[in-house]
């Protein structure tokens, strides 16, 4: 009985969260509809209501961010799952737990990429070491 209730809460907790934040985005996202068809109605331009969006999917701090809040983690979560693998005799589970640094990692060197893009570098190889957005009073 223990183990079930065990096997519930590890998969159901986060479970339970990922439909909560699931819910929240689905009503923004619904409010934004409702915004953007109730100005179409009244004959209101809805070019800034969208532009907005666009610039902010646009601003790579954010990645920067989420590289960051997977990857810190992430490393602790490896570096725990990786020892009590070990020491049960399973080191075949500790590549489960490395997964959420990996993700980090990946956040990061896209926004290394997309810096590199962004200041006309032919490849990340050439883009500046720092992790600071490109200077933007120069466009």
């Amino acid at each position: 009985m223990k183990e079930i209730l065990a096997v519930i809460f590890i998969f159901g907790t986060p479970a339970l969260v990922a439909l909560i934040v699931f819910g929240f985005v689905l009503l923004r996202y619904n409010q934004r509809q409702r915004t953007i068809r109730l100005a179409l109605e009244k004959g209101v331009d809805v070019s800034p209501l969208l532009a907005e969006r666009a610039a902010e999917s646009l601003d790579p701090r954010k990645y920067v961010l989420r590289g960051l809040l997977w990857g810190l983690p992430g490393i602790l979560i490896g570096v725990g799952v990786t020892w009590s693998a070990i020491l049960h005799d399973k080191p075949y589970f500790a590549v489960l737990g490395w997964i959420p640094a990996a993700v980090g990692a990946a956040y990061l060197i896209f926004y290394r990429m997309g810096l590199a893009h962004k200041n006309g570098a032919a490849d990340a190889s050439l883009a500046s070491t720092t992790l600071a957005p490109p200077d933007r009073t120069s466009e």
